[in-house]
């Protein structure tokens, strides 16, 4: 069937007459004058070339042709609802795709809950994610290669939006052998003399750029012994004795590695993660997961970090 050429309303006219195999009940069906149920399935023999239908007197049948339509037509038919079914609900955000991405440290605590109330409210709709570091995010969120990205801030972009998920003062993390390990809190010039495990120089990373920031308000330059490219790894070199590195807050309850996490009494400065889009996005979809980030809570830190998660009105 050439999909192109068909009238659905003929098509929809057709199947009820062949279904009912009575005009006067199929126009009843339709809500409609039975001249207008015969008058379209005439046109549409008349575009197939073909009866569909045999009548003699008062009796109605399909020909050959019109038994070997009618289970295509009712496929037809399935196919067009579905259509439209698939476009109403892209067009309310409850079907869809989502390419998502996010800086290393936002799966330590922070996207657990979040992408997986997101999955429980929308399943319908994919999401693909994807780590990508704060400048290879706002890049691609230009290319439109992603719809949405969790990177820190601030984000100077006129064509991009952005709003604060989460925010907080750095940490120390040290080994649990550190003699400053049990302390409630030190003062970051505590660290001057001490080997750091950082980002390297090259990735250009938000955090170590606040980390670096710190220090020098501090009076000091870290001196770096180690570097690595993810947090993970970064603190499992420091578990194992290699250096000393300070994280943001949402760290803290990863819990994985043997780190004792000690708040600072010097004041840092505060490092961000924003949720950022294209202003002209035409993605229906994010509405759903900025909804669910507003509502979105890590699970409880310790209490030596005070006020970790932020979330502000989207």
């Amino acid at each position: 069937m050439e999909t192109d050429m068909i009238d659905l309303r003929r098509v929809r006219y057709f199947v009820t007459a062949a279904e009912y195999l009575h005009f006067g009940r199929a126009a009843e069906r339709m809500n409609v004058v039975q001249p207008a149920i015969s008058q379209q399935i005439k046109r549409f023999e008349e575009e197939l070339g073909s009866k569909l239908f045999e009548r003699t007197g008062n009796e109605v049948r399909l020909t050959e042709v019109g038994q070997q339509m009618l289970p295509e037509c009712r496929r037809l038919l399935e196919q067009a609802d579905e259509a439209m079914s698939v476009a109403r609900a892209a067009r309310t955000g409850i079907r869809g795709r989502i390419s998502f991405a996010f800086v290393d440290n936002a799966v330590c605590s922070l996207l657990p809950p979040l992408i997986r109330s997101y999955r429980e409210r929308y399943p319908n709709v994919e999401l693909r994610l994807q780590t990508l570091n704060r400048e290879e995010q706002v890049t691609a969120l230009n290319d439109r290669r992603i719809d949405i990205g969790l990177l820190p801030g601030p984000i100077i972009c006129e064509d991009l939006e952005s709003d604060t998920f989460a925010s907080g003062p750095l940490v120390a993390a040290l080994p649990r052998s550190h003699p400053l390990a049990s302390r409630s809190s030190v003062p970051l010039e505590a660290f001057r003399n001490e080997p750091f495990v950082l980002f390297p120089a090259k990735i250009k990373s938000r955090l170590l750029e606040i980390i670096v920031a710190a220090c020098a308000n501090a009076g000091f330059t870290p001196r770096v012994v180690q570097e690595a490219i993810h947090i993970h790894t970064i603190l499992a070199l420091v578990d194992a004795g290699v250096g000393i590195t300070l994280v943001p807050p949402w760290v803290v309850r990863e819990g994985v590695h043997d780190v004792s996490f000690v708040t600072l009494d010097t004041s840092t400065p505060t490092y961000d993660l924003k949720f950022a889009w294209r202003t002209d996005s035409s993605n229906v979809a994010l509405g759903g997961l900025r909804a669910i980030a507003r509502t979105t809570r890590a699970p409880e830190a310790p209490q030596i970090v005070q006020s970790l998660f932020v979330i502000e009105e989207l």
